[in-house]
């Protein structure tokens, strides 16, 4: 105690009556705050029954609002199971057209493709129909240059024919003449016969030169 060294120093008598003047002191206060809080209890239980009137009131009031909300509670709770599973089912159906949109995207590029193969694919038979009718047109050409050519060699050889069917008969008209005419003498028979014979074998060598050309014409051909 803050006290005790000044206690020391006085008489035990005076002590005496110091110590009891000041458990006195300390036994009123101590009463005062036994009271104070028994006072205290009082008051904590009549606030508490206090209370407990109120919610008894309270609840008997505002019970069947009670019940209502309780209900409306229980409905919207039913109402957002509902829309849970309703959400579900949505993104269940999203999830579904959006898988069958990426294969639907998937087939059209697929497609897509197979119409540019198909497109480069006709352009290249279009260009290999062109190449084709182009030679087809070159070989037309090439066949009427070449028909032509024979129809010009054809009438060569027919030209070539008649001249020397021609000569032959010429060579045949000469021969006859020469074995029908006379000769009144030797040297001049001679002379004739070697000029006929010159004839002869001039329309001999004739002869043999159309029938040369006549076979050239022919190999030619």
């Amino acid at each position: 105690m803050s006290s005790s060294p000044r206690l020391m120093s006085l008489s035990p008598g005076v002590q005496t009556e110091q110590l009891s003047g000041e458990l006195q002191t300390e036994r009123s206060t101590s009463q005062k705050n036994e009271s104070a809080r028994q006072q205290m209890e009082r008051q904590n239980k009549e606030l508490k029954s206090k209370l407990q009137e109120m919610e008894n009131q309270v609840k008997s009031k505002f019970k069947s609002s009670i019940t209502v909300l309780e209900a409306k509670v229980a409905q919207m709770e039913e109402q957002l199971e509902q829309e849970n599973r309703e959400k579900q089912a949505s993104a269940k159906s999203v999830r579904q057209k959006d898988k069958k949109l990426k294969e639907l995207i998937m087939q059209v590029e697929d497609e897509r493709k197979q119409a540019e193969q198909y497109k480069d694919q006709a352009e290249k038979s279009n260009t290999r129909l062109k190449q084709l009718k182009r030679q087809l047109e070159e070989s037309e050409e090439e066949s009427q240059r070449a028909l032509a050519a024979r129809r010009k060699l054809q009438r060569e050889l027919d030209e070539a024919t008649e001249a020397s069917d021609a000569m032959g008969r010429e060579v045949n008209s000469l021969k006859s003449k020469l074995r029908r005419g006379t000769e009144p003498s030797f040297g001049s028979t001679a002379r004739r016969t070697g000029g006929g014979r010159r004839v002869v074998e001039d329309a001999s060598d004739e002869e043999a030169d159309s029938q040369s050309d006549f076979n050239g014409t022919k190999s030619a051909e």
